[in-house]
């Protein structure tokens, strides 16, 4: 099954009579705006973004109100905060024609996929983020605080195959990368953190 696994998870371009898929890179460059200033003095924002934060769906992990440092997660589905790319296939056999075209960030996906143009595999796809998001608000003047969002995402992708033939196997790696940064699985798939999730957290925060 080593084989199978390469041909259904890496960068993919397996061409044949019967099925084609093909893996497209992230063509976009994000830059997030993970910082803002308000026209408050530090205490006043730490007032004001607890009680927003804790009526949000982030979780709350540890906060320190003398440094200004809070720290705070998320799980879940990936696809609105990072741009995996995305995955075309193609599959014709007696069944007739299937297509699919998914972007390499959703959560969970199955598809169908050929190996050499002839072996029809069976493909469920897991996606799942963890973003690990450190907040921190600074006394810049005596009236005005700067509160930056900075985050560690990991990703973790699981892919299980099978054939009609009733084998199978089961493949996980994940990856990690910060704010305005990417990373490459194993496979090749590329991650680019989209700037979405620092912004949200700004918004969470009520500013």
């Amino acid at each position: 099954m080593k084989k199978i696994i390469f041909l259904a998870v890496g960068t993919l371009f397996i061409v044949g009579c019967a099925g084609k898929v093909t893996y497209l890179q992230p063509t976009q460059t994000y830059k997030a705006n993970n910082s803002v200033t308000v026209n408050k003095p530090r205490s006043d924002v730490w007032k004001q973004i607890i009680p927003s934060l804790g009526g949000s769906f982030f979780v709350i992990n540890n906060l320190d109100k003398e440094s200004g440092f809070i720290n705070i997660s998320y799980s879940g589905n990936p696809e609105k905060y990072v741009d995996c790319g995305i995955i075309d296939s193609y599959v014709r056999n007696a069944r007739g024609e299937r297509t699919y075209h998914f972007p390499a960030s959703t959560a969970y996906k199955e598809y169908e996929a050929m190996e050499n143009g002839q072996n029809l595999l069976f493909i469920k796809r897991k996606m799942n983020l963890e973003g690990r998001i450190n907040i921190i608000v600074q006394e810049v003047l005596a009236n005005s605080s700067l509160v930056t969002v900075n985050t560690k995402y990991v990703l973790t992708k699981e892919v299980y195959l099978s054939n009609p033939q009733g084998q199978s196997n089961h493949m996980s790696d994940n990856i990690s990368f910060n704010t305005n940064g990417s990373a490459s699985f194993p496979q090749q798939t590329t991650c680019h953190a989209t700037g979405t999730l620092e912004q949200e957290v700004l918004s969470a925060l009520g500013l």
